[in-house]
């Protein structure tokens, strides 16, 4: 009986019918969804949102991770030491199957990047992460249905997030109420995202100045070699037309790589923003349809499915920028070679 009394719980949890929980109007719903983040209050002129205070404290819960995984060190791990240490395992193998011996200048910064995208991904999925948070309700006015208000003490009222127009001080569009929230995953907002992408293509360029050589390395994508000795040959009265129509190909085929390398900028920032933005919406979505239509559990098994995709999200960020280090470290001959 013990064994099928968490599966009854559950079922009966997925069945219980809408209609005795709190209605979540599409109010609500477009009050929860935001793009850019939410300021909860400042610093002198810094501007804290909910994604930098959530992302420093992801900082500290990584920090606390590995203090705790390490502390007590044992041959046979468990706990916290098992799970780090297959992390490490996990990327010290990828790293040795894909770029050999020089995965130990990649493997700080891939797996840090892993490890980051994770715990933000995983921790805004944390019930209370979204929910919970500030709304401007003019007085005289109510929440949306589905949101329950507190009044704040007059100080930390006027101290933290938006603050509500008065009356004639707004137009038509911008009378929108929008919830603040506490927290929020730093993935759902595309300035971490772009900070992450640019370290990533950076840190890639820097690599592959190092070990290829900075000459070299930028040669492949302004490449004016056969440019250069059409000239050369021009100089001693020799014409070689077909050196000069090569070096413009291999010059427009260089910028086109160069420009590839601009547009992972690009595809990093909006593959892990969308991707998470997306999911917190579609839960969002799920919670108003599970509280009009149909059951309580609807939403489980998306959330399942965000789970699954916080998690590749950060494997797929990670394995790229591994990738993209391996590629920029092989120099050009060993490419062709290849």
């Amino acid at each position: 009986m013990k064994r099928w009394l968490p599966i009854i719980v559950v079922l009966a949890l997925f069945l219980v019918p809408a209609f005795i929980l709190p209605k979540f109007g599409s109010a609500a719903v477009t009050a929860s969804v935001a793009v850019s983040p939410e300021v909860l209050f400042t610093l002198g002129p810094l501007e804290i949102t909910n994604t930098l205070l959530t992302s420093w404290i992801v900082m500290i819960l990584i920090v606390l991770f590995v203090y705790f995984a390490t502390r007590k060190i044992s041959l046979v791990p468990g706990g916290a030491q098992n799970v780090l240490e297959l992390i490490v395992e996990m990327w010290d193998g990828l790293g040795q199957g894909v770029a050999g011996e020089r995965s130990r200048k990649f493997f700080p910064i891939v797996t840090t990047i892993f490890i980051y995208v994770l715990f933000s991904n995983l921790l805004g999925l944390v019930p209370g992460f979204g929910p919970i948070g500030i709304i401007p309700v003019q007085e005289g006015h109510s929440a949306p249905d589905g949101i329950i208000t507190f009044d704040l003490p007059g100080g930390l009222a006027e101290a933290l997030g938006p603050k509500p127009k008065a009356a004639g001080e707004h137009s038509a569009a911008e009378a929108e109420v929008v919830l603040a929230p506490f927290v929020r995953a730093p993935s759902t907002d595309i300035n971490m995202t772009l900070a992450l992408a640019l370290i990533s293509v950076i840190m890639t360029q820097i690599f592959g100045m190092q070990v290829v050589g900075v000459f070299k390395y930028w040669m492949k994508f302004f490449n004016f070699a056969k440019i250069g000795q059409f000239f050369g040959a021009l100089f001693k009265g020799k014409v070689k037309i077909g050196l000069l129509a090569f070096g413009f190909i291999d010059l427009f085929v260089g910028l086109l790589e160069f420009f590839s390398e601009m547009v992972k900028i690009i595809s990093f920032t909006f593959r892990l923003f969308g991707n998470i933005f997306a999911g917190e919406v579609v839960l969002l979505i799920m919670a108003f349809l599970s509280s009009t239509f149909v059951f309580f559990g609807f939403p489980f098994p998306f959330y399942a499915l965000e789970l699954f995709v916080g998690f590749m999200q950060a494997f797929v960020f990670a394995i790229l920028t591994l990738v993209f280090m391996t590629i920029a470290t092989t120099a050009h001959s060993a490419e062709e070679h290849a």
